[in-house]
This record gives C-alpha cells, sequence and structure tokens, in this order.
C-alpha cells in the first residue's frame, strides 16, 4: 500500500497536485475556522501548515527526480501544474480570508452574542459591569463597544477601528472606576470614568486641562469630541452633549487591577505598569542654550505634545500642542526690549495661529501673534489675559471704518474679547538668537 501511494506522488503527473491540493483544502478550512473553533483552530492550523509544506516539497521532489530520470514530459506536466497550483493558492488564499471574516461577523454581530469582557468586584463573586464587543464590519476590525450593567443599562462608547485591545482596569478610592482604552495608540485613546452604584459613564476630553463628561443613557456610540464637548449616536440621531467637570486630581489614589480583555479574560496585576502612559508627566525640554529665568515643559497626551511656559514663580502658561508626528523645536531670542521670542523650528509654509510668542519672563506676560492669513491686517502681538489660556483659533474683529481692532480668543472657559492689540513691526528685528528648545520624540 505504502509503495502504491509512493509511485503515486512520484512517477505519475497528477499524484503530487493531487496530495498537494488536499492539504491546501485543509489549510483554506482551518483559517475559515479559525475564529469560532478556538484553540483547535489554532491547533489545526499548525497541522495544516505542516502538511501543506510537506506536500509542497513532495511535489518539488517529484518534478526533480522526473528530471533525473529525464521523464521530460512527465517533467513537463509536473511544472505546468505547479504553476497552476501557485495561482490557485492565491486565489483560495484571499477567498479563505474574505470567507473568515464573513463568518466571524455573522456569527459575532446582529441577533448573535456578542464577546463580553467581565470584571469581578475584588473579593465578590458579583459581577461589577461588563464590556461588550460587536464587529460591524466583514472584512476589517471594526467592534462597536458599550458598557454593561448588571441591572441590564448598555451606554455606548467609542468604537474601536482598528482591532479590539485590552483596557487598563483601575479603582478609584470613590470606589468608581477608571477605563482607559488604546493602550499602544495613545493617538486614539480613550479614558472613562464607571460608576456602578448609579450606573453612569463619563469619558474624558481635552487635552492639556482634561475634564469628564457624562455619557446620555441610550447613547449607542460616541461619534466625535471637541475640547469640552461629544458628540453622541442615539437613536434619535446625533447630538452634541457639552457641561463636564474637571478631572483635577480625580485619578489620585487610584489603583491598578489588571487588563480586560475583549475575549472575556481579566489578568489582574501588581504595580500599575501603565503609570507613565496612563498619567502622563510634564518633562523640561532640553535646551541647548545658556542660563534662562524660565523653562519650557512638555507631555505627551493622545498623540499631540503639549507645551507650556514654566516661570520662576511657579506660575504655568500652556502655548499650544501639535501633532507628534511634527519635528523641530522651538527657537528662542531675546528682543530690544528685553522680551523673549519663541517660535517654532520647522519648515512648513502653512499660516499657524499659535506658533509665534513673545514674553516677559520677570512681569511674566505673555504675547501670542496674530498671523493675517489673508494679510488685510498684518502681524499683530495679541496680549493673553490671565487665565485665558487659548485652546484654538484667534479671531480678528474690528478695522472697518476706522474702528479699534480687537481679537477673539477660544479658551477653555469660552471666548474672550481682547483689545489689547500691537503690530509686530520691527520688534522682532535685530534679535540675539539664544538656543533652541528641542521636541521630544
Amino acid at each position: 500500500m505504502f509503495r502504491k501511494i509512493a509511485k503515486f506522488l512520484f512517477e505519475t503527473v497528477f499524484g503530487p497536485f493531487v496530495f498537494w491540493c488536499v492539504a491546501a483544502g485543509m489549510f483554506f478550512a482551518s483559517i475559515i475556522l479559525a475564529s469560532p473553533l478556538g484553540k483547535f483552530g489554532a491547533a489545526l492550523g499548525v497541522i495544516a501548515s505542516v502538511a501543506l509544506a510537506a506536500m509542497s516539497l513532495v511535489a518539488v521532489a517529484a518534478f526533480l527526480l522526473s528530471l533525473v530520470r529525464r521523464r521530460w514530459k512527465r517533467a513537463a506536466g509536473q511544472f505546468f501544474l505547479g504553476i497552476v497550483g501557485v495561482v490557485l493558492f492565491g486565489i483560495g488564499l484571499t477567498a479563505s480570508w474574505m470567507a473568515a471574516a464573513v463568518f466571524a461577523y455573522a456569527t459575532s454581530s446582529g441577533g448573535s452574542q456578542a464577546q463580553t469582557a467581565e470584571l469581578s468586584d475584588g473579593d465578590s463573586s458579583s459581577l461589577a459591569f461588563k464590556v461588550e464587543f460587536r464587529s460591524v464590519h466583514p472584512f476589517l476590525a471594526e467592534y462597536s463597544k458599550c458598557i454593561v450593567f448588571p441591572s441590564g443599562k448598555r451606554v455606548g462608547i467609542y468604537m474601536d477601528p482598528g482591532g479590539a485591545g485590552p483596557f487598563a482596569v483601575y479603582r478609584l478610592p470613590t470606589g468608581e472606576y477608571y477605563l482607559v482604552d488604546g493602550l499602544k495608540h495613545d493617538f486614539d485613546r480613550s479614558d472613562y470614568r464607571v460608576n456602578v452604584m448609579n450606573e453612569t459613564v463619563e469619558t474624558m476630553v481635552g487635552g492639556d486641562d482634561p475634564g469628564w463628561i457624562k455619557i446620555p443613557d441610550g447613547t449607542l456610540e460616541i461619534v466625535g469630541e471637541g475640547s469640552d464637548s461629544i458628540t453622541v449616536k442615539m437613536k434619535s440621531g446625533e447630538t452634541e452633549v457639552d457641561g463636564g467637570t474637571p478631572v483635577g486630581d480625580s485619578l489620585a489614589g487610584r489603583k491598578y487591577l489588571g487588563l480586560l480583555h475583549p475575549d472575556g479574560r481579566f489578568r489582574g496585576g501588581d504595580g500599575d505598569p501603565y503609570a507613565d502612559v496612563v498619567e502622563p508627566k510634564w518633562i523640561a525640554v532640553k535646551f541647548d542654550g545658556g542660563e534662562v529665568p524660565f523653562s519650557l515643559e512638555c507631555r505627551r497626551w493622545k498623540g499631540s505634545h503639549y507645551y507650556r511656559l514654566a516661570f520662576a514663580s511657579g506660575n504655568r502658561f500652556a502655548i499650544g500642542s501639535e501633532p507628534c508626528r511634527r519635528s523641530g523645536g522651538y527657537s528662542l531670542q531675546l528682543l530690544k526690549d528685553g522680551h523673549y521670542y519663541l517660535s517654532h523650528v520647522r519648515d512648513n509654509n502653512s499660516v499657524s495661529f499659535l506658533n509665534d510668542w513673545r514674553f516677559d519672563a520677570q512681569g511674566e506676560s505673555v504675547e501670542v501673534m496674530f498671523k493675517d492669513h489673508w494679510r488685510k491686517f498684518g502681524d499683530l502681538w495679541v496680549k493673553i489675559p490671565p487665565g485665558a489660556n487659548p485652546v484654538g483659533g484667534i479671531g480678528i474683529r474690528g478695522g472697518e471704518n476706522g474702528r479699534p481692532l480687537w481679537v477673539s480668543l477660544n479658551t477653555k472657559k469660552g471666548k474672550v474679547e481682547v483689545h489689547d492689540v500691537i503690530p509686530v513691526g520691527n520688534s522682532i528685528s535685530n534679535a540675539t538668537f539664544i538656543g533652541t528648545f528641542h521636541a521630544l520624540p
């Protein structure tokens, strides 16, 4: 029997191709069934991969044997079928991936049972809450997510467009839970505060001065975020929600519990391996010049670098942010009148409204340069009122029929009107270069 099989494999045209097709079929089936079969599917995939590799080697050996024995017609047939096999493998692999995606989508969405990650509340066996994942796309790793309370109440949160990852879970001194989603990709990170007693969920918004905003009951999904608001999707349509509370020291004293995985596993842990990710520290930016009576501090938050000036008295003044993907730093110059001039160091032709600053380190007053995109008014220095750190754009007003110019600033506390406007003129001419603050990686 063994000799007949060996003869069929090595001394016929179709033998190697037939056995290879059987192994390829097993391999494609293991891809399609990997999701529902779980660990058994993974084991089946390993077996099918080994069988497919073995049959591929047999096919090559059969072809070489035909050449050695000068069986030219048989060698030509085996070679032709080998080419056909390569083409069929590409088609079969694509088809199996698509079938696997459709199969996974059909078994994890719609009316079917969704994946649910559960967290037990300390020593109690009762369930504090669940995080439910549902696939929303047949081909892409996109999941809608919601928090489910013991009463059955569901609160939708941000969907995951890049493959579901684990939540870092903390317990706060107040008894609430703090969840961090997106540990590996902080530019797409989401933070939540879950109150099991009241069955409420809040999400964190803002960068330099974050706040908590309650997600309304009946929310299907959070679809957008502003500096102090969120946009949620409900059965009645989309609506904007604001009126949050400052994060402040609400995260102080938190205790790390572990990771909550999409497949339902909760892996507890000691210490806090994500402390620097969850609450990044302000770091002094490296300066390559001499001594100056202030410093520039930076921290990374949700894919952006946030910068602030730190004066000798301890006062801090935010000077904006920029995406981490941008390179460069800040150039520092000393002006004739004793002011310092801070500007971005990067080759960028676009007009930025928050990239040039003039400040008095002794009096601790700061001005930002308004750059007129349309070249109607020219560049202006705008003195920032204390406590009105800009978080958005600057709009110029007035100037018509001899009216004085004034500027509208978007701040965390709303719009602020500033009438203290001075033309830049030659105020930054003949400046003395001091050094450069280097951007963080």
